[in-house]
């Protein structure tokens, strides 16, 4: 009798002693290290939705404007007040900016990029208290940051991808969808410091602590953790502005290679806690991405002839490339006829022969609109020669011209820098000034709004950068010859070059376009500034026409016939141009600029000052501002 009490004494006891053991924390922290994970996402899951149902709404009434336009009034209306509301909220989201040094933000990008802090960690220090009365336990906040950060990892990727469905959704292009992947990777960052950090701190006093955190360096699991966050701090450091724009293309090599290594090491890191569930989909995004990409290079360059034994076998796309200045170059080069693309998308080119490395891919604006399908070629059709095997190859049958099926012309327009485009200018310097090199060509991609369904249009760019708006101009001309977009009624074109030889640069294309054009039918107006001359000169067409025409080529002085050409010199007064197609517009106006960060902000600052919320109420023209710019945060 004594025996059995003494045994379940002893078995009180040791039941006693094990529940003391277990910490009263340990199971609050797990169950909020699991479920505030899952209510960040949840919360941008509803945010990526009503993006997504805002934008298929605006596509939706773009395409149910009416060409009428609303008359002028003095007397607000309330028929124009959601008009006015959405000029308000256009005018505060994306035509105020934040800038520190080199870096520019809109409100709308500064405002993401601070919600996003505030949302990542508040969940990841809410609710840190212990049963002990502890503020910001480590055990609360630590594995909590860790979780918080494994389950951010397929949003990083998916930001990062040319090919995503966050883009199809909300209509945002991978290249603006970029910034927001360098913010969610500098927040994760600190994020995992603060994982590393408070597993540290929680596993004890200062020596204690010191030799289990030893003890777990000898783990596997531990020191990929260790690799993996030392890994995104490297990223996020290579990819300040300076240091990527000063070595781009290492910093690209740089990026996949120390890309893979973090996300490697965070699948054998989560192993530890059997957490792999939310890193291995980012292998999937990733994967698929490079999967698309491939096809479609695969069936856009004729891999697929040789793969199904066509008689015709694959031959690498031919691009012609033209020296315009040393400053500028252009590149045409003829697409099978099944490809497609919309004003305003890019296009990345990858040209081995002057590529430093074999995968190396530069993205470039399309500068020439679709044709549609069943287009003829226009030159005669050229027959392989030993000449085509080479790296560039000068005049004569070199050069890219049409095939059968290969009729859709693309043109870009690369300007020099260091690196890729430098190295592409020598190569045809050295063929004379034309060359043809053998490409390959991956898109189209991006998001471009289309300037369709506005009375007025203006379009503003900066040297290249007509390489955006130019395509725009061509659609609307060919949306008013074809009667497809009766809305539009002016439209404007700026551009503004330092050298007047860069005009032979679109000469021909535009030449093409304004064939036919009833300028009384479409009010149409270009504007060609050259800045190497005095700033602050009125235009004089007739004498920068008689100094075109002297020394131009065939194309270029045609152009320059057109009555609604102009050639000026000196800079464009844009609050003068921006104020007086306001005052004049009847409808909605569109307004898309690409160029230099000063251009684009002289834009928006204009077009704060020449309008408001009043106006619109009104029946003054809600205007959609769009900026292409250079250059990224």
């Amino acid at each position: 009798m004594e025996s059995s009490t003494h045994s379940n004494h002893t078995l009180v006891l040791s039941v006693a002693a094990k529940l003391k053991a277990v910490n009263p924390d340990k199971a609050p922290s797990i169950h909020r290290g699991h479920e505030y994970p899952l209510q960040i996402w949840y919360l941008l899951a509803s945010f990526i939705a009503l993006i997504s149902i805002i934008h298929f709404a605006a596509q939706l009434s773009a395409r149910l404007r009416t060409p009428h336009a609303p008359g002028r009034r003095k007397v607000p209306t309330l028929r124009r007040l959601p008009a006015a509301v959405l000029h308000v909220f256009r005018t505060t989201a994306f035509r105020i900016t934040v800038s520190r040094g080199s870096y520019t933000l809109n409100l709308t990008e500064f405002f993401l990029g601070c919600a996003y802090m505030a949302v990542i960690f508040t969940w990841a220090f809410i609710n840190t208290t212990n049963l002990a009365g502890e503020r910001f336990a480590p055990r609360y906040y630590a594995n909590r940051s860790g979780f918080i950060a494994a389950t951010q990892f397929p949003l990083l990727i998916a930001l990062g991808m040319k090919n995503n469905i966050i883009t199809f959704l909300t209509g945002v292009g991978f290249d603006k969808l970029n910034l927001l992947h360098r913010i969610v990777a500098r927040v994760l960052c600190v994020l995992l410091w603060i994982h590393g950090g408070g597993r540290v701190s929680s596993d004890g006093n200062a020596h204690s602590g010191k030799v289990k955190t030893l003890k777990n360096f000898e783990e596997g699991w531990f020191r990929w953790g260790v690799v993996s966050a030392t890994a995104l701090t490297l990223l996020c450091f290579l990819s300040v502005r300076p240091l990527r724009n000063r070595g781009y293309e290492m910093f690209l090599v740089a990026h996949f290679f120390v890309a893979l290594i973090l996300l490697v090491g965070s699948y054998i890191h989560t192993t530890d806690t059997n957490e792999t569930q939310y890193i291995w989909p980012s292998f999937i995004i990733w994967g698929l991405d490079r999967f698309v990409r491939f096809v479609r290079i695969f069936l856009v360059n004729g891999g697929y002839l040789n793969l199904l034994g066509k008689k015709t076998q694959a031959h690498p796309l031919n691009a012609q490339v033209d020296i315009i200045s040393p400053s500028l170059l252009r590149m045409r080069l003829f697409l099978p006829d099944r490809f497609s693309w919309r004003p305003g998308q890019v296009a990345y080119l990858s040209v081995p022969c002057v590529s430093s490395t074999p995968w190396q891919a530069h993205p470039f604006s399309i500068a020439s609109i679709d044709a549609g399908s069943g287009g003829s070629a226009s030159r005669a059709e050229s027959t392989a020669s030993s000449e085509d095997e080479k790296c560039a190859s000068a005049g004569g049958d070199a050069l890219a011209v049409p095939t059968p099926g290969h009729a859709k012309e693309l043109v870009f327009f690369l300007r020099v820098h260091k690196g890729f485009t430098k190295r592409l200018l020598d190569a045809a310097t050295t063929s004379g000034g034309t060359a043809t090199f053998p490409v390959y060509v991956d898109g189209p991609y991006g998001s471009p709004p289309s300037a369709r369904g506005f009375g007025t249009v203006l379009l503003v760019a900066g040297g290249s950068g007509m390489a955006f708006t130019l395509p725009l101009l061509l659609d609307l001309i060919r949306g008013h010859k074809t009667g497809t977009n009766p809305t539009c009624s002016r439209v404007l074109f700026v551009w503004i070059i330092r050298d007047r030889e860069h005009i032979t640069a679109i000469s021909d294309i535009l030449c093409q376009a304004l064939d036919g054009l009833d300028p009384k039918s479409l009010g149409i107006e270009i504007q060609i500034h050259v800045t190497t001359s005095v700033d602050g000169m009125d235009c004089d067409e007739a004498s920068a026409a008689t100094d075109m025409e002297k020394g131009g080529d065939a194309a270029t002085r045609r152009l320059l016939g057109f009555p609604y050409i102009r050639v000026c010199e000196g800079r464009p007064d844009v609050d003068e141009i921006v104020r007086t197609e306001i005052g004049a517009a009847t409808g909605d106006m569109s307004v898309d600029v690409c160029g230099a960060r000063t251009l684009t902000e002289h834009v928006q600052r204009a077009l704060r000052g020449a309008t408001s919320g009043a106006d619109v109420l009104r029946g003054g023209p809600s205007v959609r501002l769009h900026v292409e710019a250079f250059g990224g945060a």
